[in-house]
Protein backbone atom coordinates (compact mmCIF):
# COMPACT_ATOMS: atom_id res chain seq x y z
CA UNK A 1 0.00 0.00 0.00
CA UNK A 2 1.37 3.41 -0.98
CA UNK A 3 1.63 6.30 1.47
CA UNK A 4 -1.30 8.19 -0.06
CA UNK A 5 -3.51 5.10 0.49
CA UNK A 6 -2.49 5.07 4.14
CA UNK A 7 -3.42 8.75 4.39
CA UNK A 8 -6.85 7.96 2.96
CA UNK A 9 -7.24 5.18 5.52
CA UNK A 10 -6.32 7.68 8.23
CA UNK A 11 -8.94 10.19 7.08
CA UNK A 12 -11.53 7.43 6.80
CA UNK A 13 -10.87 6.38 10.38
CA UNK A 14 -10.34 9.75 12.05
CA UNK A 15 -12.35 12.05 9.76
CA UNK A 16 -11.35 15.02 7.60
CA UNK A 17 -10.86 17.16 10.71
CA UNK A 18 -7.57 15.40 11.35
CA UNK A 19 -6.07 17.71 8.70
CA UNK A 20 -7.24 20.93 10.34
CA UNK A 21 -4.38 21.43 12.80
CA UNK A 22 -0.74 20.62 12.07
CA UNK A 23 0.14 19.57 15.64
CA UNK A 24 -2.73 17.10 15.88
CA UNK A 25 -2.02 15.78 12.37
CA UNK A 26 1.64 15.10 13.23
CA UNK A 27 0.74 13.26 16.41
CA UNK A 28 -1.83 11.10 14.62
CA UNK A 29 0.65 10.32 11.82
CA UNK A 30 3.21 9.10 14.33
CA UNK A 31 0.63 6.79 15.91
CA UNK A 32 -1.07 5.59 12.71
CA UNK A 33 1.84 4.91 10.34
CA UNK A 34 4.41 2.18 10.74
CA UNK A 35 8.00 3.27 11.18
CA UNK A 36 8.97 2.30 7.61
CA UNK A 37 5.87 3.73 5.92
CA UNK A 38 7.25 7.26 5.50
CA UNK A 39 10.58 8.97 5.87
CA UNK A 40 11.05 11.81 8.34
CA UNK A 41 11.31 14.23 5.41
CA UNK A 42 7.97 13.05 4.01
CA UNK A 43 6.29 13.42 7.40
CA UNK A 44 7.64 16.95 7.84
CA UNK A 45 6.52 17.90 4.32
CA UNK A 46 2.97 16.61 4.85
CA UNK A 47 2.67 18.42 8.19
CA UNK A 48 4.08 21.65 6.69
CA UNK A 49 1.44 21.50 3.96
CA UNK A 50 -1.15 21.80 6.74
CA UNK A 51 0.79 24.12 9.04
CA UNK A 52 1.63 26.69 6.33
CA UNK A 53 -1.93 26.76 4.95
CA UNK A 54 -1.08 25.24 1.56
CA UNK A 55 -3.73 22.50 1.82
CA UNK A 56 -6.38 25.02 2.79
CA UNK A 57 -5.52 27.21 -0.21
CA UNK A 58 -5.77 24.26 -2.60
CA UNK A 59 -9.14 23.19 -1.24
CA UNK A 60 -10.46 26.76 -1.33
CA UNK A 61 -9.48 27.49 -4.92
CA UNK A 62 -10.77 24.09 -6.10
CA UNK A 63 -14.06 24.80 -4.34
CA UNK A 64 -14.30 27.96 -6.45
CA UNK A 65 -13.83 26.10 -9.73
CA UNK A 66 -10.06 25.97 -10.23
CA UNK A 67 -8.65 22.93 -12.02
CA UNK A 68 -7.16 20.54 -9.42
CA UNK A 69 -3.80 20.09 -11.16
CA UNK A 70 -3.27 23.83 -11.67
CA UNK A 71 -4.33 24.56 -8.09
CA UNK A 72 -1.93 21.96 -6.70
CA UNK A 73 0.97 23.21 -8.83
CA UNK A 74 0.43 26.82 -7.77
CA UNK A 75 0.07 26.00 -4.08
CA UNK A 76 2.97 23.53 -4.28
CA UNK A 77 5.28 26.21 -5.64
CA UNK A 78 4.20 28.57 -2.84
CA UNK A 79 4.71 25.82 -0.24
CA UNK A 80 8.23 25.16 -1.52
CA UNK A 81 9.03 28.87 -1.23
CA UNK A 82 7.57 29.03 2.28
CA UNK A 83 9.73 26.06 3.30
CA UNK A 84 12.83 27.67 1.78
CA UNK A 85 13.39 24.94 -0.82
CA UNK A 86 13.66 24.87 -4.61
CA UNK A 87 11.81 21.55 -5.02
CA UNK A 88 8.14 22.27 -5.82
CA UNK A 89 7.65 18.73 -7.18
CA UNK A 90 7.75 17.16 -3.71
CA UNK A 91 5.44 19.85 -2.34
CA UNK A 92 2.95 19.15 -5.15
CA UNK A 93 3.11 15.42 -4.37
CA UNK A 94 2.37 16.09 -0.69
CA UNK A 95 -0.65 18.27 -1.53
CA UNK A 96 -1.93 15.76 -4.09
CA UNK A 97 -1.63 12.95 -1.52
CA UNK A 98 -3.60 14.93 1.07
CA UNK A 99 -6.24 15.88 -1.50
CA UNK A 100 -6.51 12.19 -2.48
CA UNK A 101 -6.99 11.30 1.18
CA UNK A 102 -9.91 13.75 1.27
CA UNK A 103 -11.40 12.38 -1.95
CA UNK A 104 -10.70 15.57 -3.94
CA UNK A 105 -8.41 14.09 -6.64
CA UNK A 106 -7.97 10.64 -8.13
CA UNK A 107 -5.01 8.33 -7.78
CA UNK A 108 -3.46 8.87 -11.24
CA UNK A 109 -2.90 12.52 -10.36
CA UNK A 110 -1.05 11.53 -7.17
CA UNK A 111 1.10 9.08 -9.12
CA UNK A 112 1.77 11.73 -11.77
CA UNK A 113 3.16 14.14 -9.17
CA UNK A 114 5.08 11.30 -7.50
CA UNK A 115 6.70 10.51 -10.85
CA UNK A 116 7.83 14.13 -11.18
CA UNK A 117 9.72 13.91 -7.89
CA UNK A 118 11.95 11.18 -9.33
CA UNK A 119 11.60 9.21 -6.08
CA UNK A 120 9.28 6.72 -4.45
CA UNK A 121 7.82 6.85 -0.97
CA UNK A 122 9.36 4.84 1.83
CA UNK A 123 7.00 1.88 1.42
CA UNK A 124 7.48 1.64 -2.33
CA UNK A 125 11.18 0.85 -2.58
CA UNK A 126 11.88 -1.64 -5.39
CA UNK A 127 13.32 -5.04 -4.49
CA UNK A 128 15.68 -7.27 -6.47
CA UNK A 129 13.91 -10.40 -7.76
CA UNK A 130 15.11 -13.78 -6.51
CA UNK A 131 14.65 -17.08 -8.32
CA UNK A 132 12.69 -17.52 -11.53
CA UNK A 133 10.76 -14.50 -12.66
CA UNK A 134 6.97 -14.82 -12.78
CA UNK A 135 4.77 -13.15 -15.36
CA UNK A 136 4.97 -9.33 -15.44
CA UNK A 137 2.56 -7.48 -13.19
CA UNK A 138 -0.40 -6.05 -15.04
CA UNK A 139 -1.54 -2.47 -14.65
CA UNK A 140 -3.42 -1.49 -11.51
CA UNK A 141 -7.14 -0.91 -11.21
CA UNK A 142 -8.69 2.07 -12.96
CA UNK A 143 -10.25 4.97 -11.12
CA UNK A 144 -13.65 4.64 -12.76
CA UNK A 145 -16.37 4.80 -10.20
CA UNK A 146 -14.07 5.90 -7.39
CA UNK A 147 -16.08 7.58 -4.64
CA UNK A 148 -15.41 11.26 -4.09
CA UNK A 149 -15.69 10.90 -0.31
CA UNK A 150 -12.97 9.77 2.05
CA UNK A 151 -13.97 6.11 1.73
CA UNK A 152 -11.38 3.37 1.58
CA UNK A 153 -10.32 2.40 -1.95
CA UNK A 154 -11.56 -0.97 -3.08
CA UNK A 155 -8.29 -2.36 -4.29
CA UNK A 156 -4.63 -2.05 -3.55
CA UNK A 157 -2.79 0.07 -6.15
CA UNK A 158 0.44 -0.79 -7.87
CA UNK A 159 3.38 1.46 -7.03
CA UNK A 160 4.57 3.63 -9.96
CA UNK A 161 7.49 2.57 -12.11
CA UNK A 162 9.94 5.40 -12.92
CA UNK A 163 9.68 6.18 -16.60
CA UNK A 164 13.43 5.99 -17.08
CA UNK A 165 13.66 2.38 -15.88
CA UNK A 166 13.15 -0.59 -18.21
CA UNK A 167 10.31 -3.00 -17.38
CA UNK A 168 11.44 -5.73 -15.00
CA UNK A 169 10.00 -8.80 -13.37
CA UNK A 170 8.74 -8.91 -9.82
CA UNK A 171 9.43 -11.22 -6.94
CA UNK A 172 6.84 -13.75 -6.01
CA UNK A 173 4.16 -12.37 -3.74
CA UNK A 174 5.31 -8.72 -4.09
CA UNK A 175 2.93 -6.09 -5.54
CA UNK A 176 5.82 -3.75 -6.32
CA UNK A 177 7.83 -3.66 -9.55
CA UNK A 178 11.44 -4.66 -9.06
CA UNK A 179 14.34 -2.39 -9.86
CA UNK A 180 16.99 -3.40 -12.37
CA UNK A 181 19.68 -5.81 -11.14
CA UNK A 182 22.92 -3.88 -10.58
CA UNK A 183 25.44 -4.64 -13.31
CA UNK A 184 28.68 -6.40 -12.42
CA UNK A 185 31.61 -4.13 -13.19
CA UNK A 186 34.88 -5.85 -13.88
CA UNK A 187 37.81 -4.75 -11.74
CA UNK A 188 40.42 -2.79 -13.67
CA UNK A 189 44.08 -2.51 -12.97
CA UNK A 190 45.70 0.84 -12.67
CA UNK A 191 47.81 1.87 -15.62
CA UNK A 192 50.44 4.44 -16.37
CA UNK A 193 47.99 6.36 -18.48
CA UNK A 194 45.91 6.92 -15.33
CA UNK A 195 48.95 8.25 -13.52
CA UNK A 196 49.71 10.62 -16.41
CA UNK A 197 46.11 11.84 -16.38
CA UNK A 198 46.28 12.52 -12.63
CA UNK A 199 49.51 14.51 -13.08
CA UNK A 200 47.91 16.56 -15.86
CA UNK A 201 44.86 17.37 -13.72
CA UNK A 202 47.05 18.47 -10.81
CA UNK A 203 49.04 20.72 -13.15
CA UNK A 204 45.86 22.31 -14.46
CA UNK A 205 44.62 22.90 -10.90
CA UNK A 206 47.88 24.57 -9.88
CA UNK A 207 47.79 26.73 -13.01
CA UNK A 208 44.28 27.88 -12.20
CA UNK A 209 45.24 28.81 -8.67
CA UNK A 210 48.22 30.80 -9.93
CA UNK A 211 46.03 32.66 -12.43
CA UNK A 212 43.51 33.47 -9.72
CA UNK A 213 46.25 34.84 -7.51
CA UNK A 214 47.54 37.07 -10.30
CA UNK A 215 44.04 38.48 -10.86
CA UNK A 216 43.56 39.19 -7.17
CA UNK A 217 46.94 40.89 -6.90
CA UNK A 218 46.14 42.97 -9.97
CA UNK A 219 42.84 44.04 -8.45
CA UNK A 220 44.59 45.08 -5.21
CA UNK A 221 47.34 46.99 -7.00
CA UNK A 222 45.10 48.67 -9.55
CA UNK A 223 41.80 49.88 -8.10
CA UNK A 224 40.66 50.95 -11.56
CA UNK A 225 40.96 47.42 -12.93
CA UNK A 226 37.65 46.23 -14.39
CA UNK A 227 35.91 43.00 -13.45
CA UNK A 228 34.35 42.82 -16.91
CA UNK A 229 35.95 40.20 -19.22
CA UNK A 230 37.97 41.66 -22.12
CA UNK A 231 35.68 39.99 -24.67
CA UNK A 232 32.79 42.23 -23.55
CA UNK A 233 30.75 39.53 -21.83
CA UNK A 234 29.01 40.46 -18.59
CA UNK A 235 30.41 38.92 -15.43
CA UNK A 236 26.83 38.22 -14.27
CA UNK A 237 23.93 40.14 -12.67
CA UNK A 238 24.76 42.53 -9.87
CA UNK A 239 22.42 43.34 -7.01
CA UNK A 240 22.10 47.06 -6.44
CA UNK A 241 22.40 48.10 -2.79
CA UNK A 242 19.29 49.44 -1.00
CA UNK A 243 18.92 53.22 -0.84
CA UNK A 244 16.77 53.21 2.29
CA UNK A 245 18.29 51.47 5.32
CA UNK A 246 16.46 48.86 7.39
CA UNK A 247 16.20 51.39 10.24
CA UNK A 248 14.41 53.97 8.09
CA UNK A 249 10.70 54.39 7.44
CA UNK A 250 9.16 56.42 4.64
CA UNK A 251 6.62 58.66 6.38
CA UNK A 252 4.25 61.36 5.18
CA UNK A 253 4.00 64.53 7.32
CA UNK A 254 1.34 67.18 6.69
CA UNK A 255 2.43 70.78 7.21
CA UNK A 256 0.22 73.74 6.27
CA UNK A 257 -2.14 71.46 4.34
CA UNK A 258 0.57 69.89 2.13
CA UNK A 259 1.91 66.38 2.70
CA UNK A 260 5.62 65.60 2.23
CA UNK A 261 7.32 62.18 2.36
CA UNK A 262 10.53 61.83 4.40
CA UNK A 263 13.04 59.12 5.14
CA UNK A 264 13.00 58.91 8.95
CA UNK A 265 15.60 56.96 10.94
CA UNK A 266 13.74 55.43 13.88
CA UNK A 267 16.92 55.16 15.98
CA UNK A 268 17.71 58.88 16.17
CA UNK A 269 14.92 60.73 14.32
CA UNK A 270 17.16 62.10 11.53
CA UNK A 271 15.20 62.64 8.34
CA UNK A 272 15.48 63.65 4.68
CA UNK A 273 12.80 64.68 2.19
CA UNK A 274 12.33 62.22 -0.69
CA UNK A 275 9.14 63.43 -2.41
CA UNK A 276 9.42 66.22 -5.02
CA UNK A 277 9.11 69.77 -3.64
CA UNK A 278 5.71 71.39 -4.01
CA UNK A 279 3.76 68.15 -4.46
CA UNK A 280 1.05 66.97 -2.08
CA UNK A 281 2.59 63.49 -1.61
CA UNK A 282 0.74 60.98 0.57
CA UNK A 283 0.63 57.22 1.35
CA UNK A 284 4.17 56.13 0.35
CA UNK A 285 5.25 52.58 -0.53
CA UNK A 286 8.70 51.12 -1.09
CA UNK A 287 9.88 48.29 -3.37
CA UNK A 288 11.45 45.12 -1.92
CA UNK A 289 14.94 46.22 -3.06
CA UNK A 290 14.33 49.58 -1.29
CA UNK A 291 15.33 51.60 -4.36
CA UNK A 292 11.93 52.72 -5.66
CA UNK A 293 9.15 54.62 -3.93
CA UNK A 294 5.58 55.34 -4.91
CA UNK A 295 3.26 57.93 -3.45
CA UNK A 296 -0.23 59.22 -4.12
CA UNK A 297 -0.11 62.73 -5.60
CA UNK A 298 -3.08 64.77 -4.42
CA UNK A 299 -1.89 68.06 -5.92
CA UNK A 300 -4.98 69.62 -7.55
CA UNK A 301 -6.92 66.36 -7.02
CA UNK A 302 -10.41 66.48 -5.49
CA UNK A 303 -11.29 62.75 -5.57
CA UNK A 304 -10.81 59.98 -3.00
CA UNK A 305 -7.99 58.49 -5.06
CA UNK A 306 -4.71 60.24 -5.90
CA UNK A 307 -2.42 59.99 -8.90
CA UNK A 308 0.02 57.09 -8.28
CA UNK A 309 3.55 58.37 -8.82
CA UNK A 310 6.80 56.39 -9.07
CA UNK A 311 10.10 57.83 -7.77
CA UNK A 312 13.58 56.51 -8.55
CA UNK A 313 15.32 57.04 -5.20
CA UNK A 314 18.75 56.94 -6.87
CA UNK A 315 18.07 59.88 -9.20
CA UNK A 316 15.03 61.51 -7.60
CA UNK A 317 13.19 61.38 -10.94
CA UNK A 318 9.43 60.90 -10.67
CA UNK A 319 6.66 60.12 -13.15
CA UNK A 320 3.07 58.87 -13.11
CA UNK A 321 2.98 55.13 -12.49
CA UNK A 322 0.24 54.56 -15.08
CA UNK A 323 1.04 56.90 -17.94
CA UNK A 324 -1.09 55.28 -20.65
CA UNK A 325 -3.75 53.51 -18.61
CA UNK A 326 -6.73 55.80 -17.93
CA UNK A 327 -8.49 53.13 -15.85
CA UNK A 328 -5.67 53.45 -13.28
CA UNK A 329 -5.02 57.19 -13.53
CA UNK A 330 -6.42 57.49 -9.98
CA UNK A 331 -5.79 54.71 -7.47
CA UNK A 332 -5.40 53.77 -3.83
CA UNK A 333 -1.96 52.92 -2.51
CA UNK A 334 -0.42 49.97 -4.45
CA UNK A 335 1.07 46.84 -2.88
CA UNK A 336 4.35 45.31 -4.11
CA UNK A 337 4.69 41.58 -4.78
CA UNK A 338 7.34 39.83 -2.69
CA UNK A 339 9.71 39.49 -5.66
CA UNK A 340 9.21 43.13 -6.64
CA UNK A 341 8.06 42.28 -10.16
CA UNK A 342 4.38 43.24 -9.84
CA UNK A 343 2.00 45.50 -7.98
CA UNK A 344 -1.65 45.10 -7.01
CA UNK A 345 -3.71 48.26 -6.76
CA UNK A 346 -7.32 49.38 -6.46
CA UNK A 347 -8.03 51.49 -9.57
CA UNK A 348 -10.90 53.92 -9.84
CA UNK A 349 -11.63 52.87 -13.42
CA UNK A 350 -13.03 55.07 -16.19
CA UNK A 351 -15.92 55.06 -18.63
CA UNK A 352 -14.69 51.91 -20.36
CA UNK A 353 -13.20 49.98 -17.41
CA UNK A 354 -14.54 48.81 -14.07
CA UNK A 355 -13.34 49.79 -10.65
CA UNK A 356 -11.52 46.98 -8.89
CA UNK A 357 -8.15 45.40 -8.16
CA UNK A 358 -5.67 45.52 -11.04
CA UNK A 359 -2.31 43.73 -11.26
CA UNK A 360 0.45 45.38 -13.29
CA UNK A 361 4.20 45.26 -13.80
CA UNK A 362 6.35 47.04 -11.23
CA UNK A 363 6.68 49.95 -13.66
CA UNK A 364 2.90 50.19 -14.10
CA UNK A 365 2.88 48.36 -17.42
CA UNK A 366 -0.03 46.22 -18.65
CA UNK A 367 -2.55 46.64 -15.80
CA UNK A 368 -5.11 43.83 -15.84
CA UNK A 369 -8.35 43.67 -13.86
CA UNK A 370 -8.30 40.59 -11.59
CA UNK A 371 -11.24 41.39 -9.29
CA UNK A 372 -13.97 43.92 -10.12
CA UNK A 373 -15.63 45.46 -7.06
CA UNK A 374 -16.79 48.76 -5.68
CA UNK A 375 -16.64 47.49 -2.09
CA UNK A 376 -12.85 47.55 -1.71
CA UNK A 377 -10.88 49.30 0.96
CA UNK A 378 -7.22 50.04 1.65
CA UNK A 379 -4.20 48.52 -0.02
CA UNK A 380 -3.55 44.86 -1.00
CA UNK A 381 -0.65 43.07 0.69
CA UNK A 382 1.07 40.15 -1.07
CA UNK A 383 1.72 36.93 0.87
CA UNK A 384 3.44 35.10 -2.03
CA UNK A 385 4.55 35.81 -5.58
CA UNK A 386 0.97 35.25 -6.79
CA UNK A 387 -1.36 35.70 -3.79
CA UNK A 388 -2.44 38.82 -1.97
CA UNK A 389 -4.84 39.72 0.84
CA UNK A 390 -7.19 42.69 0.56
CA UNK A 391 -10.00 44.27 2.56
CA UNK A 392 -13.59 44.72 1.43
CA UNK A 393 -16.87 45.74 2.97
CA UNK A 394 -19.45 43.09 3.84
CA UNK A 395 -22.38 42.27 1.61
CA UNK A 396 -24.94 44.02 3.82
CA UNK A 397 -24.92 47.58 5.07
CA UNK A 398 -23.30 47.81 8.48
CA UNK A 399 -21.25 44.61 8.04
CA UNK A 400 -17.63 44.96 9.21
CA UNK A 401 -14.74 44.95 6.78
CA UNK A 402 -13.51 41.47 5.87
CA UNK A 403 -10.16 40.19 4.64
CA UNK A 404 -10.06 38.08 1.50
CA UNK A 405 -7.30 36.20 -0.33
CA UNK A 406 -6.97 36.11 -4.12
CA UNK A 407 -4.52 34.32 -6.39
CA UNK A 408 -3.65 36.75 -9.19
CA UNK A 409 -2.63 33.91 -11.52
CA UNK A 410 -5.45 31.42 -10.88
CA UNK A 411 -8.24 33.99 -10.56
CA UNK A 412 -11.67 32.84 -9.42
CA UNK A 413 -13.53 34.03 -6.36
CA UNK A 414 -11.46 35.31 -3.43
CA UNK A 415 -11.31 33.24 -0.26
CA UNK A 416 -12.50 34.70 3.03
CA UNK A 417 -9.73 34.91 5.65
CA UNK A 418 -11.14 34.30 9.14
CA UNK A 419 -10.62 37.27 11.45
CA UNK A 420 -11.82 38.29 14.93
CA UNK A 421 -15.60 38.38 15.18
CA UNK A 422 -15.84 41.74 16.93
CA UNK A 423 -14.36 45.00 15.70
CA UNK A 424 -13.39 46.69 12.46
CA UNK A 425 -10.33 45.23 10.75
CA UNK A 426 -7.98 47.36 8.62
CA UNK A 427 -4.36 47.96 7.57
CA UNK A 428 -3.46 44.35 6.77
CA UNK A 429 0.29 43.97 6.16
CA UNK A 430 2.24 40.72 5.57
CA UNK A 431 5.78 39.95 6.73
CA UNK A 432 7.46 37.03 4.93
CA UNK A 433 10.15 36.86 7.64
CA UNK A 434 7.70 36.75 10.53
CA UNK A 435 5.23 34.65 8.51
CA UNK A 436 2.42 36.73 10.01
CA UNK A 437 -0.35 39.01 8.83
CA UNK A 438 -0.49 42.26 10.79
CA UNK A 439 -3.73 44.22 11.16
CA UNK A 440 -5.51 46.84 13.22
CA UNK A 441 -8.71 46.01 15.09
CA UNK A 442 -10.82 48.96 16.19
CA UNK A 443 -14.46 49.89 16.80
CA UNK A 444 -16.92 49.12 14.00
CA UNK A 445 -18.36 52.61 14.25
CA UNK A 446 -16.68 55.86 15.09
CA UNK A 447 -14.30 58.37 13.63
CA UNK A 448 -10.63 57.74 12.91
CA UNK A 449 -9.28 54.21 12.63
CA UNK A 450 -7.57 53.50 15.93
CA UNK A 451 -7.36 50.34 17.94
CA UNK A 452 -5.28 47.34 18.96
CA UNK A 453 -2.50 45.77 16.90
CA UNK A 454 -3.05 42.08 16.06
CA UNK A 455 -1.18 39.36 14.17
CA UNK A 456 -2.28 36.03 12.72
CA UNK A 457 -1.29 33.44 10.11
CA UNK A 458 -2.31 33.94 6.50
CA UNK A 459 -4.97 31.27 7.04
CA UNK A 460 -6.61 33.27 9.83
CA UNK A 461 -5.35 30.91 12.54
CA UNK A 462 -3.11 31.90 15.42
CA UNK A 463 -4.86 35.21 16.11
CA UNK A 464 -3.05 37.20 18.79
CA UNK A 465 -3.31 40.66 20.32
CA UNK A 466 0.19 42.11 20.11
CA UNK A 467 -0.43 45.58 21.55
CA UNK A 468 -3.47 47.21 23.13
CA UNK A 469 -3.92 50.96 22.82
CA UNK A 470 -4.79 53.86 20.54
CA UNK A 471 -2.73 52.81 17.50
CA UNK A 472 -3.15 53.45 13.79
CA UNK A 473 -1.35 52.68 10.49
CA UNK A 474 0.66 49.63 11.68
CA UNK A 475 3.39 48.39 9.27
CA UNK A 476 6.00 45.62 9.52
CA UNK A 477 9.69 46.46 9.48
CA UNK A 478 12.06 44.75 7.04
CA UNK A 479 12.78 41.55 9.02
CA UNK A 480 9.52 41.14 10.92
CA UNK A 481 10.93 41.98 14.37
CA UNK A 482 9.31 45.40 14.84
CA UNK A 483 6.16 47.25 13.83
CA UNK A 484 5.91 50.92 12.91
CA UNK A 485 2.82 52.68 14.24
CA UNK A 486 1.22 56.04 14.77
CA UNK A 487 0.19 56.43 18.41
CA UNK A 488 -1.47 59.07 20.57
CA UNK A 489 1.04 60.38 23.14
CA UNK A 490 0.38 61.85 26.60
CA UNK A 491 -0.44 65.27 25.13
CA UNK A 492 -3.11 63.85 22.83
CA UNK A 493 -1.01 64.34 19.68
CA UNK A 494 -0.33 61.63 17.13
CA UNK A 495 3.36 60.71 16.88
CA UNK A 496 5.50 58.18 15.03
CA UNK A 497 6.64 55.16 17.05
CA UNK A 498 7.51 51.49 16.79
CA UNK A 499 6.75 48.32 18.75
CA UNK A 500 8.99 45.36 19.52
CA UNK A 501 7.13 42.45 17.90
CA UNK A 502 8.96 40.00 20.17
CA UNK A 503 8.27 41.83 23.44
CA UNK A 504 7.32 39.19 26.05
CA UNK A 505 5.04 41.70 27.78
CA UNK A 506 2.52 41.67 24.93
CA UNK A 507 -0.16 42.94 24.77
CA UNK A 508 0.99 45.48 27.36
CA UNK A 509 3.80 46.95 25.24
CA UNK A 510 5.22 50.42 25.62
CA UNK A 511 5.75 52.07 22.21
CA UNK A 512 9.15 53.55 21.34
CA UNK A 513 8.52 57.16 20.30
CA UNK A 514 10.69 58.45 17.45
CA UNK A 515 12.44 61.62 18.64
CA UNK A 516 12.88 64.89 16.70
CA UNK A 517 10.51 64.09 13.81
CA UNK A 518 10.01 66.19 10.65
CA UNK A 519 7.73 69.25 10.82
CA UNK A 520 4.00 68.77 10.65
CA UNK A 521 1.45 66.15 11.64
CA UNK A 522 2.43 62.52 11.07
CA UNK A 523 0.36 60.62 8.50
CA UNK A 524 0.80 57.21 6.84
CA UNK A 525 4.19 55.42 7.18
CA UNK A 526 5.76 52.43 5.42
CA UNK A 527 8.75 50.42 6.68
CA UNK A 528 9.11 47.06 5.00
CA UNK A 529 7.53 46.40 1.61
CA UNK A 530 3.89 47.44 1.48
Amino acid sequence: MALHDSLRDLVSVRGAGVLDEAEEFRGVLDDFLAEDEATLGELNLLVDAVRLGALRRVLDVMAHGAAPEAAIREAGAALARDRGTDDPARSCWALASLCFALGKVDEPMVRSFLGETGTMSARSRPIVPRGPAPDPVTSGPTTAGRPTTAALPGTEPVAPVPVTSPPTATSAGSPYPAGPVPPVIAERRSSRSGVYLLVALVALLIGGLVATGVILLRSDDDPTASDTPTDGRSSGPKTEPPLVSDDEMLVAYVDDGVSTVYRVDVTDGTYKQVSPPGRDARAPTISPDRRTMTYQDYTDVDTDYGVPTRVDLATGESQPLFKNSPECSHTARPGWSLDGNRIAVICEGDGDSQQGIYVAGADGSDPALVYPSMMLRGSPTWISDSEFVFASYGESEGDPVQLRLLDADLGGEPVLVPSPDEGQISHADWSPDAGKLLFLLGPVTGGRERGDVWTMNATGTGQRVLAEGEYSHPVWNVDGTAIGVVVVDDTGAEVLAYLDAEDPNAPDIAPNIVADPPPGEVAIPVWGTR
